[in-house]
């Protein structure tokens, strides 16, 4: 699942953390990647020029031949990875875990129940093929008690959930024109940090549990979570009946 946001007392080592490194190492990497960690607190995209602005006086030249040593001290040090993303044509950054926490009871009650709700959207989006309308992921989420105009007794507002969950990037909202009609509709897939941070394949087996079905009863999620192919799937299938 994914990692839980470091805390501000978390932040408060990264200056002690930093300074572990070479003394030869420059100050401007050591802003950069305070810089990056600091406007990544609530998993918000990040411009190239925030952190020229505020980490190297904005000084653009700079970024290309630093950013190598900082990516490096964010994996190693730290456990992110930074990804390009474009979003209406724009691009910016998001830093994405290489730590997953292995399970809900290591976070706390208000991440828990977000997170829920976010495993069961992934989770219906990756059942439908990873693509759907919004519409109709709304209307499966009234099947199951959970009502986009209402606040929900355990996830709290659902439509604003899905706003952040779009603002972080594990949810891409996009319009695209339906075969047969004229006009644009809105879908939804995976996001960028989604498939970074969230494993496909839990998510699918977990789904499985859920609708009390068998994974191999679904073969283009079961060949995409096991990296088979259709020919390696049917021979897997028949491995298993012989067992």
């Amino acid at each position: 699942m994914p990692r839980q946001p470091q805390s501000q007392s978390q932040r408060s080592q990264v200056d002690r953390n930093i300074s572990t490194q070479p003394m030869d190492e420059s100050h401007l990497v050591r802003n950069m990647v305070k810089t990056i960690l600091n406007l990544s607190i609530n998993k918000s995209a990040i411009k190239r020029s925030e952190i020229c602005s505020n980490a190297l006086k904005g000084d653009g030249r700079l970024y290309n031949r630093l950013i190598p040593e900082v990516e490096e001290i964010l994996g190693k040090i730290y456990g992110y990875r930074l990804v390009e993303v474009e979003s209406k044509g724009q691009k910016t950054m998001i830093l994405c875990s290489t730590i997953a926490t292995s399970s809900m009871a290591e976070v706390n009650d208000n991440y828990r129940r977000k997170y829920t709700f976010l495993f069961v959207i992934l989770g219906y989006i990756f059942m439908k093929n990873g693509t759907i309308p919004e519409r109709m992921l709304w209307e499966f989420l009234q099947t199951i008690g959970i009502d986009e105009q209402q606040e929900h007794s355990y996830f709290g507002e659902p439509k604003k959930l899905l706003e952040l969950f779009v603002k972080q990037a594990y949810v891409l909202r996009f319009k695209q024109t339906m075969e047969g009609m004229n006009e644009e509709s809105v879908f939804l897939s995976w996001g960028v940090r989604a498939n970074h941070e969230v494993s496909k394949r839990e998510i699918f087996e977990s789904m499985c549990k859920l609708m009390k079905r068998k994974p191999s009863d679904f073969k283009s999620q079961y060949i995409e979570t096991q990296g088979l192919t259709d020919t390696s799937m049917d021979e897997d299938l028949d491995s298993d009946e012989l067992e």
